[in-house]
C-alpha cells in the first residue's frame, strides 16, 4: 500500500515515495493548475519537492529544528489557502518563500529570545569544511547582520539561489542585489574576525 501525503486543517505530512497523483511528465504550472481546481493530492506533490528546501530556509533563520519545521508547514497550509491567488505563469518558490519569509519574522517578534540548536549538529553550509568554532562565530555574525543582509546571505549561501532568483524573490535589481551581498559579506567577515579575535 503507498503511503499517503496528508494536507488536513491544520497538518502537511509528506512522504517522498506519495504519488497519489500520477504527475510524471507534468510541469509543476501544471500540477499548480491542478491545484487551483481543487485538487489537495496535486499540491501534496508541491510540498514533497519543496519542504527540504522550505526546511532548511526557515533553520537558518530561526536556529531550532522543531520550530524550523513547524514553521516550514504552516508556510505550506497558508500557501494552499492561498493557491487561487497565485499566478501560475510564474515559478513558485519565489512566491511561497515570502509567506516562509514572513512567518520566520513573526517568530522573531513572538520570542525576542529563542532556544539555540547546538551548532556542531546543524549544517551550516553543504561543506563541512567549518569546525565548531567557526561555525559558532558565523552564527553569531549571521544574527547581528541587519535583516536584510541577513536574508541576503541566507539565500545566497543556504539556499544557494543565483542572482537572477533573488531579485525575483526580492523585487529588486540584480545590480542592487550584487551590492547588497557584496557588503553583507564583508560586514560579516568583520564580525566573524571579531569573534574569532582576527580583528
Amino acid at each position: 500500500m503507498q503511503k499517503e501525503t496528508v494536507l488536513n486543517g491544520d497538518a502537511v505530512l509528506c512522504d517522498a515515495g506519495n504519488r497519489m497523483l500520477d504527475t510524471k511528465g507534468l510541469s509543476e504550472r501544471e500540477i499548480l493548475e491542478v491545484v487551483q481546481r481543487g485538487n489537495r493530492e496535486a499540491y501534496q506533490e508541491i510540498v514533497v519537492r519543496y519542504m527540504q528546501s522550505a526546511y532548511y530556509v526557515a533553520l537558518a533563520f530561526v536556529h531550532n529544528q522543531q520550530d524550523a519545521l513547524d514553521i516550514s508547514q504552516d508556510a505550506f497550509i497558508r500557501a494552499f489557502r492561498r493557491i487561487k491567488k497565485f499566478d501560475t505563469e510564474k515559478p513558485f518558490f519565489p512566491w511561497f518563500y515570502k509567506i516562509l519569509k514572513n512567518l520566520c519574522m513573526d517568530y522573531f517578534k513572538r520570542r525576542q529570545r529563542r532556544n539555540e540548536v547546538p551548532l556542531e549538529n546543524v549544517p551550516v553550509l553543504k561543506t563541512e569544511q567549518e569546525d565548531r568554532e567557526m561555525k559558532k562565530a558565523l552564527w553569531k555574525g549571521i544574527d547581528e547582520l541587519p535583516p536584510e543582509q541577513k536574508e541576503i546571505i541566507i539565500l545566497r549561501y543556504f539556499r544557494q539561489l543565483s542572482y537572477q532568483e533573488m531579485a525575483e524573490i526580492s523585487g529588486k535589481p540584480i545590480g542592487t542585489i550584487m551590492s547588497s551581498l557584496y557588503y553583507a559579506k564583508k560586514r560579516l567577515k568583520g564580525i566573524v574576525g571579531k569573534y574569532l579575535g582576527f580583528e
